[in-house]
């Protein structure tokens, strides 16, 4: 897999996931690569939007800078820690006897359906006064439902079931590391 392939293949996911997904199932992506070449600048996309945005629309940008920091890099390390988790969690149904193969897999299935949320949450940040926009991030779950069988190998007539299951997973990764999040922002004062 090529970074210009990468960029395609996640583009084409939000016109023809199917037949997308068809074609990334047949290719091999190995998890550093996918992540370095196409998640890493998005995720650094994410975490500028996240303080520019804080900084161009807040009244006292200067006040607040320490928070507008802290919220950009929370943003950029629980993303991190929200793919890898989620892959982990994803791999579990995976169909394949081999674990390096799972992982393999559940990272390229968790990846590509997280950029429809990396991009929809970085142009909420950048524009804080059109952040009801960041509903259309759950078209990373239809994604995600889509790329089910062809990554996973899991059967047409069994993907609703582990669908339901692996979004009932994902949500309750979320809700702990958005609860982590206001945690530790809580102590430092935010």
């Amino acid at each position: 897999m090529t970074n210009l392939s990468a960029y395609k293949h996640s583009l084409l996911l939000f016109i023809h996931p199917e037949q997308t997904w068809k074609s990334i199932a047949t290719e091999d992506h190995s998890p550093k690569q996918l992540f370095l070449s196409l998640l890493l600048p998005l995720l650094f996309l994410m975490a500028i939007c996240n303080f520019s945005g804080y900084q161009l629309f807040d009244q006292n940008p200067s006040q607040h800078i320490n928070m507008h920091l802290f919220s950009a890099s929370a943003t950029f390390l629980f993303s991190i820690l929200s793919i890898y988790i989620s892959t982990l969690l994803v791999s579990k149904f995976a169909q394949f006897k081999d674990k390096k193969d799972r992982f393999n897999r559940a990272f390229t299935l968790v990846g590509f359906s997280f950029i429809p949320g990396i991009l929809f949450n970085s142009l909420a940040f950048l524009i804080p006064t059109i952040n009801y926009l960041t509903i259309l991030s759950l078209f990373s779950f239809y994604i995600l439902y889509k790329g089910i069988s062809p990554i996973l190998s899991i059967p047409d007539d069994k993907k609703s079931g582990y669908f339901t299951f692996i979004l009932i997973g994902l949500l309750s990764i979320y809700a702990v590391l958005g609860a982590f999040f206001i945690g530790i922002a809580s102590l430092m004062g935010f």
